[in-house]
Order: structure tokens, then C-alpha cells, then sequence
């Protein structure tokens, strides 16, 4: 679909409505990074008593689980994560948390020890809810309490405390839950705004082209009728070469009615003198040539021939008849000319080739005549019926 002026861009839209939240732009990726850091700095001065290794081994891979499903979440593109991967990043995150919280010795253990994995578990289940799973995050949140007071048991701390380390992550949930909610119409809604400012703006478009091209039939008509109504409101008696020129008036204000696409002032002299001279020329105009890509440089070759023949036949100055005609859209023809002056008849066709031909697909420049007279027909001539 082809954008208007001052109208969003079909494109553009379905990016943004693909992913509302920005998730995975250099905004959020430098705030995770930041928050990446302040995990590592706040963890080394909260844990800096600690002396085992496989203490720090254990933080170190808490860190690394959180960052992976960091990195998984944000470079996805849409609304929502896929149900296996929403359960893997929730069961790796809960996963991080107990591996970080099982690595922390109760000799020194410090509250503060547990708050930059209980960030790291909010942040990421928040991003997981934000991605339409919110069942998968508030499942993973109630893991994560149920294996916190499980870690508890395990290093000697009491479980009631333990679980409770987790506590804080259950308001910022609601609050991502509650956003998530009143966001998921959103892409439906700017769909919908997007399909009314694209009809809106289709409907501004016909009403201009057809306020123009009111305009312009406003103007010919005062320019070429005008002096006729005129004359004809004062009473004003018509000799007959008058009656003939009126004539052809009318008949010019009629083919730039019914056949625009012949419109043209070379077309329109040519087909003045061809009707003066006796020529009875029809033009009809079915619309072909406005579908097509290179309509104008067509328009170009079949205005040309169409003046040549009219030419041809003003020229010769015998009784003719000349029907040009524009096709409907989808035909293989986009144009055809037929000249018939008695035993001369001529039919020149355009395709989308660009060219007028014949039926077999060479130029037509035969005539009936030679066939009646006995002469040999040329093989690209188009037998008069």
C-alpha cells in the first residue's frame, strides 16, 4: 500500500506496534548494561567478606544466568515470547537466583548480599510479563520464593528470611502486570488508527483529483462552449458552416469526458481535422493505461500513431471511420487503432511491450485491399470481418 503525505508509514507502524516497549533498543540494552554494573559493584561490597571460592564461583555463575536470559529477552522482535522460551528464560532466571543465593555462607551473610539477585529476578520477570507471558513470570516469582526459603534451609538462615528477600519483587509484578494489561489493545488500536488515516487520506485524494479534474472541465467548458451558449441565449442564427463547427465543439468536450487518456492538444487538433474533413473518429478510454508503470511513455506512442493515422486518412481525403481505443485494465492489449476506409482497413495494436503490432506480433501497416485484388496478403495484415 503506497503512503500518503502527513500519513504513517505502513511499515513503520507494524516496527512499532511489534514492539511497544522498546524492548532491545539502545536505551533499554544501555540501562541493562548499567544495571549490569551496578549488580557487580553493590555484590562486591556486600560479599567482600567472603573468603571461599566456590562462594564467588557460585555468584559469578548467578551472573552469568542473569545475563544470558538478559540478552535472550531483548534481542526478540514482537509482543510476545513463545511459550518454550518463556519458560526457559523464567526457569533460568529462578535458576540464578537459587544458584546465587546457595553461595552465600551464613558466617558472613548480609541482607544486602541477596538484593542484586532479587534486581536481577524483578528486572527479568518484569521484561517476561512485558512480553505478554505474565502466568510464566508470576509462576517463576512464586519458584523463586518457594527455592529461596529451600536455599535458606539449606545454609542454616532462617527460611522465613530468606523468602522474604524476594518479597519486593511482587509490587513491581503488579505494577508490570497492570501496564501490560492496558497495553495489549495498543497494536489493535494503532492498526485501526492506521487503517482510518490511509482511507481517510485515500478519500482526500479522490476528492482533490475529482475536484481537479471538475476544474478543468469547468475551464474548457467556459473557454469552448461558452461563446456558443452565448450566441445561442441572443438569438443568434447558425449558417451551416457554423452548425458544423458547434458541432465539433460538442464533440471535443465529449472525448475529453468519456476518453482522458487520448487528451491531449496534438490528439485534439488532429482529430479536429479529421472530423472536419468527413472522418468519423471515436475514442474510448477503459483505463488500462493508468496501471501500468510506464503509462506515460505508452501514452506517448499510441497518441503519436493515433495522430499519424488520423493524418493519413484527413490527408487522402476519403469517407473513413477511425475507432481508438484505451482497454480495460488486465488485458493483454492496452490500446488499439482502427482505421476502415472502405476496402482499407488498418488495426494497429499495443502491448505491453510497449509497441504497436499486429496479431502475430509485427508492425501492421497492411490493407484489405491487397488481399481483394489478388496480390499476395503480408502475413502480419489483419483480415477485415
Amino acid at each position: 500500500m503506497s503512503s500518503f503525505p502527513g500519513t504513517p508509514n505502513s511499515h513503520e507502524l507494524d516496527d512499532l506496534t511489534a514492539n511497544l516497549f522498546g524492548l532491545g533498543s539502545a536505551t533499554v540494552n544501555r540501562a541493562l548494561v548499567a544495571f549490569g554494573v551496578a549488580y557487580l559493584v553493590v555484590l562486591g561490597v556486600a560479599a567482600r567478606e567472603i573468603r571461599q571460592p566456590w562462594s564467588w564461583f557460585g555468584l559469578a555463575c548467578g551472573f552469568v544466568l542473569f545475563a544470558t536470559v538478559a540478552v535472550v529477552i531483548v534481542r526478540q522482535r514482537g509482543n510476545r515470547l513463545g511459550v518454550p522460551l518463556a519458560v526457559a528464560v523464567t526457569a533460568t532466571t529462578v535458576a540464578g537466583l537459587a544458584v546465587s543465593y546457595l553461595s552465600l555462607p551464613l558466617a558472613t551473610y548480609a541482607t544486602l548480599q541477596t538484593t542484586p539477585a532479587t534486581s536481577a529476578l524483578t528486572i527479568l520477570l518484569a521484561l517476561v510479563i512485558l512480553h505478554g507471558r505474565t502466568v510464566a513470570a508470576w509462576a517463576g516469582a512464586a519458584a523463586a520464593t518457594a527455592l529461596a526459603m529451600l536455599t535458606g534451609v539449606a545454609t542454616g538462615l532462617d527460611p522465613v528470611i530468606a523468602a522474604g528477600n524476594t518479597m519486593f519483587c511482587y509490587p513491581v509484578l503488579v505494577v508490570a502486570t497492570l501496564f501490560a494489561v492496558m497495553v495489549t489493545p495498543m497494536p489493535a488500536r494503532m492498526r485501526e488508527l492506521r487503517r482510518q488515516a490511509l482511507a481517510e487520506a485515500a478519500e482526500g485524494a479522490a476528492a482533490r483529483a475529482a475536484a481537479a479534474e471538475r476544474d478543468l472541465q469547468l475551464r474548457r467548458l467556459d473557454e469552448r462552449a461558452r461563446p456558443v451558449l452565448r450566441q445561442i441565449a441572443d438569438g443568434h442564427e447558425f449558417t451551416p458552416a457554423e452548425a458544423a463547427e458547434v458541432r465539433l465543439v460538442e464533440a471535443r468536450l465529449r472525448d475529453s469526458i468519456r476518453a482522458p487518456g487520448w487528451d491531449c492538444p496534438e490528439v485534439a487538433d488532429a482529430v479536429w481535422r479529421a472530423r472536419s474533413a468527413g472522418v468519423n473518429v471515436r475514442l474510448l478510454d477503459d483505463g488500462a493505461l493508468d496501471d501500468l508503470a510506464d503509462g506515460g511513455a505508452m501514452r506517448r506512442d499510441v497518441r503519436t500513431r493515433l495522430v499519424e493515422e488520423l493524418t493519413a486518412v484527413s490527408e487522402a481525403g476519403v469517407m473513413a471511420t477511425v475507432t481508438a481505443r484505451i482497454s480495460p485494465p488486465g488485458r493483454d492489449l492496452v490500446a488499439t487503432i482502427v482505421v476502415d476506409a472502405g476496402d482499407d482497413r488498418r488495426r494497429v495494436e499495443f502491448n505491453d511491450e510497449h509497441r504497436g503490432v499486429g496479431g502475430d506480433g509485427s508492425p501492421v501497416d497492411a490493407t484489405a485491399g491487397d488481399r481483394e485484388h489478388g496480390q499476395p496478403r503480408p502475413r502480419n495484415e489483419i483480415p477485415r470481418r
